[in-house]
């Protein structure tokens, strides 16, 4: 007989069994190993109390990972991995696990439920369709790991001044885009580094933010792009774009890898014009989805 516990209620490793039996046989390897789940849990605000474990007997055979955050003053949760074991699929697991998030999130006070699929997952984008979630958009996970033999950001015409900023501090932009996917918020970027662009007047033209990754002898390895976008309406907003990405990535003559995950193609249409025209290719597509919680209050008479 199956039964779903919390994750608070479990071992680690009973985490771990069911992430790694969860995902077995997926176009991506995402297998993880006890200090790997655990720095992802915090990275990503993950919950032990809002995620879940499916046991067959002693036997982890399932997972799903939940974690809330506030953003624009409502509380948005974030499915950050459903698995089901092989053995076990199509058995209606996938179901009962969801549908008991759903009921979880909402005892927790969560207004929108969100995820990402991988788009070919015909069967899972199925199911969270009964569940009521909806389709949001593509997302492609984008990166380019090479050198290029020219450098491809063209000189801005205009004056502007890049302030060094936290990613938090980003937060607070109009046009900072909070519902863009989960993990490209800036609460996912804990040891990221941001940049602001201003005009001469100090008027704020464009942000970024991005963490660069090394390796134990200091050596740069990667960088990982958050999220870069223009003030909207911007007139020169593909420049100011270039100017960010070249400001992050340098001249592109470096031998490091570059990746941008989840960019939402139609809400960062811009963005996602400009990194293919650098010459990002994309690794991954996902489909974003979003299920409402609490239906909206009537005002009435």
């Amino acid at each position: 007989m199956v039964k779903i516990k919390r994750l608070k209620d479990c071992t680690i490793t009973d985490a771990v069994n069911a992430w790694n039996a969860g995902f077995e046989g997926y176009s991506i390897d995402v297998k993880m190993t006890d200090d790997m789940f655990l720095e992802r849990m915090v990275k990503e605000d993950l919950s032990v109390s809002l995620s879940i474990i499916a046991f067959d007997d002693k036997q982890p055979i399932g997972i799903v990972l939940n974690g809330i955050r506030e953003i624009n003053g409502k509380k948005v949760a974030w499915n950050g991995g459903t698995g089901v074991a092989k053995a076990y699929r199509s058995k209606g697991i996938g179901k009962k696990l969801v549908d008991l998030s759903i009921s979880i999130l909402k005892q927790n006070g969560a207004d929108i439920a969100t995820l990402e699929v991988l788009k070919e997952n015909e069967k899972a984008i199925s199911l969270y369709k009964d569940m009521g979630y909806k389709e949001v958009g593509i997302l492609e996970y984008l990166n380019l790991n090479k050198a290029l033999c020219q450098n491809p950001i063209p000189h801005l015409r205009r004056k502007v001044t890049v302030k060094r900023v936290l990613p938090q501090q980003i937060g607070k932009q109009f046009f900072y885009k909070g519902m863009n996917p989960w993990q490209t918020q800036w609460q996912s970027a804990k040891y990221g580094e941001g940049i602001i662009v201003e005009d001469e007047d100090g008027e704020e033209l464009g942000y970024a933010y991005y963490q660069r990754i090394f390796n134990s002898k200091g050596n740069h390895l990667s960088t990982i792009l958050f999220q870069c976008e223009a003030r909207p309406n911007l007139e020169s907003a593909e420049e100011v774009i270039y100017f960010m990405l070249g400001h992050i990535f340098g001249d592109f003559k470096n031998d490091l890898n570059r990746i941008v995950p989840n960019l939402p193609v139609r809400e960062s249409e811009l963005t996602y014009k400009v990194l293919k025209q650098i010459g990002f290719q994309t690794a991954v597509q996902q489909l974003s989805m979003r299920k409402e919680l609490k239906l909206p209050t009537l005002s009435g008479n």
